[in-house]
């Protein structure tokens, strides 16, 4: 009897324990809801596009993980008004900028000088497709495809950026246009005034161009690397010498 009873104890308890535990799901495991048309900024409680985006950008939002598009996207976006005027302020100051960057940079300035900070490494939005916006996303982005627009940054970038201003990344794999052009790691090229790579691993195009590990081609009036690497231009400085023409 005794036996029956402690049967039967477990059996109904570990029965509730079985059913608490299919009820705990986790949260890649539940279904995301998806849509084929979304005005922008999303709603919290979409999570995927697969189809048109429409509006005036993205934002932050802490109620939401992450969201996708995998699509189009455009936006009419309030931000080119600010870009317009820290764009002329750059170019007023290019010259200056040319002239304090003729010497090699001291081991201390090299960081400060070439890797771009506050990276966020989990993107809030990935864009799979086209983006089209008169501005720059507001929110953490990766994305995989065509950027048009008039300025952007992103934290993985593969695919062709076409922007008046320029792009910036962490990771850039393909093709970026714009007048200031800066990244972490480029695996690709780059087409500026002025452009700039912690890790170059493809071709710079500009006027001027800097680097601080060359294992690409640089192309310019004047190109700086703080390594080794081809460079030609009219004035080109690295590590080891400073040469017109052609360096290496």
């Amino acid at each position: 009897m005794k036996t029956s009873f402690l049967a039967f104890f477990f059996f109904v308890f570990g029965s509730i324990h079985a059913q608490d535990t299919i009820k705990i799901q986790p949260i890649d495991s539940v279904e995301k809801h998806s849509q084929i048309f979304s005005l922008s900024p999303i709603s919290k409680k979409v999570d995927m596009i697969n189809g048109l985006v429409l509006g005036v950008g993205h934002v932050e939002n802490k109620h939401v993980s992450s969201q996708t598009i995998n699509g189009i996207n455009v936006e009419a976006n309030p931000a080119p008004a600010a870009g317009a005027l820290m764009t002329f302020m750059a170019l007023m100051y290019l010259p200056e900028i040319i002239k304090t960057n003729r010497k090699p940079d001291s081991i201390k300035k090299l960081e400060e000088h070439y890797k771009i900070k506050k990276m966020n490494y989990k993107p809030l939005l990935k864009l799979n497709g086209l983006n089209v916006s008169s501005g720059c996303f507001f929110t953490t982005t990766s994305m995989n495809g065509i950027n048009v627009s008039t300025a952007n940054k992103f934290v993985d970038f593969n695919g062709v950026s076409i922007t008046v201003l320029g792009t910036i990344a962490d990771n850039q794999n393909g093709i970026a246009i714009g007048i200031y052009n800066a990244n972490n790691d480029l695996a690709g090229s780059t087409i500026g005034l002025y452009n700039q790579s912690y890790r170059l691993r493809g071709l710079h195009i500009g006027i001027f161009n800097k680097t601080r590990m060359n294992k690409g081609l640089q192309i310019g009036m004047l190109n700086k690397s703080n390594s080794k690497g081809f460079q030609l231009g009219f004035w080109n400085i690295n590590n080891k010498r400073a040469m017109p023409f052609l360096n290496w």
